[in-house]
Order: C-alpha cells, then sequence, then structure tokens
C-alpha cells in the first residue's frame, strides 16, 4: 500500500523486491489532465534525488522556448502562450480561453502536427477553411487565427524564424470572415432580450413558493446584472462595503474568475476562483438606478450580511460562482420559453446597453457606465435593430432614432 509523504510531496510504495516507488503530481499537461512522474530505487532519499531531476527536467521541457525545425505549430503556440504566462502578459482567465483555443482550434486539426518552418500561407488559409466548414462561431476562428499570428509574430521577434505566413493572408481573412457575420433580416446583429422578454424576466426573477422564499435562488443577482451592465466576475466579486446605500453608488475595482488549478496538489479541484482586476484594469464607481438600488435592498432582506461579506452568496455563506448563476438563468430562460438563442449571462449586460441606447445615451457614456471600450460596445453590446413578430416569423426592423432621454438608467 502506498504511503504518502508531506502533503504535495507525493507518494511512496514499499515493492516486494526491497525497492521503493516514488510517485509526485507535478502540475498539469497541456491537455489539463494532471502530469504524475514515477521513479523506483533502492530507498527514499536516492527516489527524492531522482525525482527532482526528473521534475526538473519535465519542466524545462514543459517550458522551453527554443524554437527549432522539429517543432509542430501546436508547441510553437504553446510556448508562446507559457512565455507570455511567465511574463504575466495575460489573466489566468485569458490564458485558459487561449490554452483551449490551441487544444481544439488548432491541436486537433492536422496544421497542429505540420512542423513550423514548413507551413505556408496556402496552410494557414486551408486550416481557416477547415474550421469554417465545421460551423464554429466566426469569434472562435478569429481567436485561433489570432493565436497563430501571435506565435509566429513572436518566433520572428526571437529571431528564429524568418517569415510568418499568417501575416500575409490574415487581412483578406478577416474580411471573408465579416462577410459570414453579415445578418438576414431575421437574425440579430446582437442578441438582446426584447422588451416583453425583459418584463417577464424581471418579473420571474421576483416569484416566491409558498413560504415565502425566492423560487430562484440566483433571481435577485440576475436581476441586478440586467439593471447595472456588470460582468458575473465584477458581481460575484462584490462585498457590501462595496455599495453606497446612502447615495446610491457602486464601486467595483475587482473581478472573480474561475481558472485552471495549474499547481494542483492531491485533494484540491482542478479549477480555483481568482480574483483580480476589472477586465479593463479600471475602478468605476456607478451611480444606480432606483431599480438596481431596490434589488440590492431585496438581496440583503433575503441575505443579510456584514460590511465584509460577498454580496452574491447562498444561504450558508458560500461565495456564488459564474457557473452557478448560468444555470440558474437557463432555468428562468426555459420556464419562460425563451428562444434558444437567449443564454448565458451576457445577454443581460448587452440588453442593459442597449436599453440606455435606446433612452439616448452616447455610446462613450454607455462604455464607460459597463467598463468597456467604445469600440467593443458599439459592435457588440448594442441591438440597433429590434426584434418583431410577423405573423410567425421574427424580423429584425430598425427604428426611427430619437433623442428621448430617459434618466431612470
Amino acid at each position: 500500500m502506498a504511503k504518502r509523504g508531506v502533503k504535495g510531496l507525493g507518494s511512496f510504495k514499499d515493492n516486494p523486491d526491497g525497492t521503493v516507488t516514488y510517485r509526485k503530481g507535478v502540475g498539469l499537461k497541456d491537455d489539463g489532465k494532471r502530469k504524475t512522474l514515477t521513479v523506483t530505487a533502492q530507498n527514499r532519499v536516492v527516489c527524492m534525488r531522482l525525482m527532482k531531476e526528473k521534475e526538473e527536467a519535465w519542466h524545462e521541457k514543459k517550458y522551453r522556448t527554443v524554437i527549432t525545425d522539429q517543432d509542430t505549430v501546436e508547441e510553437l503556440c504553446t510556448r508562446h502562450l507559457y512565455f507570455q504566462m511567465r511574463g504575466e502578459e495575460l489573466k489566468p482567465k485569458s490564458a485558459d480561453r487561449r490554452e483551449i483555443t490551441i487544444r481544439n482550434q488548432i491541436g486537433k486539426f492536422p496544421i497542429g502536427k505540420m512542423r513550423v518552418l514548413s507551413v505556408t500561407s496556402a496552410d494557414i488559409e486551408a486550416h481557416i477553411n477547415s474550421l469554417i466548414k465545421k460551423d464554429l462561431s466566426v469569434s472562435s476562428i478569429k481567436k485561433a487565427l489570432d493565436v497563430l499570428n501571435a506565435a509566429y509574430e513572436w518566433g520572428m521577434t526571437r529571431g528564429d524564424l524568418t517569415s510568418n505566413p499568417v501575416r500575409i493572408i490574415k487581412k483578406a481573412v478577416m474580411k471573408r470572415l465579416a462577410k459570414i457575420e453579415t445578418r438576414s433580416e431575421s437574425e440579430a446583429d446582437v442578441i438582446v432580450l426584447s422588451e416583453d422578454e425583459e418584463a417577464l424576466f424581471e418579473d420571474e426573477c421576483l416569484k416566491l413558493w409558498s413560504n415565502g422564499r425566492y423560487r430562484y435562488a440566483g433571481g435577485l443577482y440576475g436581476r441586478l446584472l440586467l439593471h447595472t451592465g456588470m460582468r458575473v466576475g465584477e458581481l460575484i466579486s462584490l462585498r457590501w462595503r462595496d455599495f453606497d446605500s446612502q447615495n446610491g453608488l457602486l464601486t467595483i475595482n475587482k473581478s472573480t474568475s474561475m481558472v485552471l488549478n495549474r499547481n494542483k496538489k492531491d485533494g484540491e479541484n482542478n479549477y480555483k476562483a481568482v480574483e483580480g482586476t476589472t477586465k479593463n484594469q479600471k475602478a468605476r464607481v456607478l451611480q444606480l438606478s432606483d431599480t438596481a438600488r431596490n434589488d440590492l435592498a431585496l438581496i440583503f432582506e433575503a441575505n443579510p450580511g456584514n460590511r465584509d461579506d460577498l454580496i452574491c452568496r447562498s444561504k450558508n455563506g458560500n461565495p456564488y460562482t459564474a457557473t452557478m448563476l448560468e444555470h440558474c438563468m437557463a432555468t428562468i430562460y426555459k420556464k419562460l420559453g425563451f428562444d434558444s438563442e437567449i443564454s448565458g449571462l451576457h445577454v443581460l449586460r448587452r440588453t442593459f446597453a442597449t436599453r440606455m441606447y435606446d433612452s439616448g445615451a452616447g455610446v462613450k457614456e454607455i462604455a464607460a457606465y459597463i467598463g468597456d471600450l467604445e469600440s467593443t460596445t458599439m459592435q457588440y453590446y448594442i441591438a440597433a435593430r429590434k426584434k418583431i413578430k410577423v405573423g410567425t416569423t421574427t424580423k429584425q426592423f430598425v427604428p426611427i432614432p430619437t433623442n428621448k432621454r430617459n434618466t431612470s438608467y
């Protein structure tokens, strides 16, 4: 039977022949699975020495950045990612997303196994065609293209590579992807709740059971997302000290995300919560609408807390996660019979931004309120076309512009 060593230092097993086998977890492999090293020697002291050597060799191989003619495209992209992680160029969540892109949109395709120096622009274009045929979202394809381009540019900057096959065709590929995004009269440019759907959602979140408890544990949190335009990571980081109830102000200066536990030890989860700065690394103080202030009052009434307590937490005090809220909102959407295209939590943020725009707010002011860039806000958060039903058909029409302003937002 294996005997555990000091926590985090693996386990030893005495073999029938008198030798000792030492097993130790040393982190995660590129595919996110645990990496365990094993050595066998005549005693524990020798095992420890051999394990140290083997562990150093594994880490050296994993984080090696020298690009050779034997490296594959997947290895190039992975080494560039680790380089960015060591230099703290990426937030943990961004690193996780990029790793997923490398694994799913590059490593699982022929180009991922091609030698770095043999790849041509025609190979890159063929890869993009493969992604398009897989019916992946334009966003996913763009991410794969960006990862490939960044990795090759990094190799050129280091002097290991002399050319970047992505650079020549990137502009043309981006134009092609833009055409794919062109919407028909029934497709939304930005998916948001209609005014009727918004009203139904607000009411559903407030429904109670016969015992007076809210039907949906996260319903009030969903309303607060809808009425503030916050990101879910910002919401689950909030504490009561961030809310100035007297003046109706809410300070947003941090965000929590679930990221891969890259140094996982025995008994720990594969993912861990990490609190950091907001996405654009800027704090902001929001003047809340009366509706949002009422949401916070209802949340406090349902689950009172001290200044240092999280606003978004369960009855037993455990913090909420984005996944928990997503499941709750999915239940509400399904109960209300919403279209399948309405999903996730970001639809609430987009709806808030669109309502501000409809009420006469400028893009600059909206971007500042939701904590994003003007260009991103206009492209991804504001629906200029509105959904209407014409018989059994859904159409997206453009209403007559108005200068009306609504200060309730």
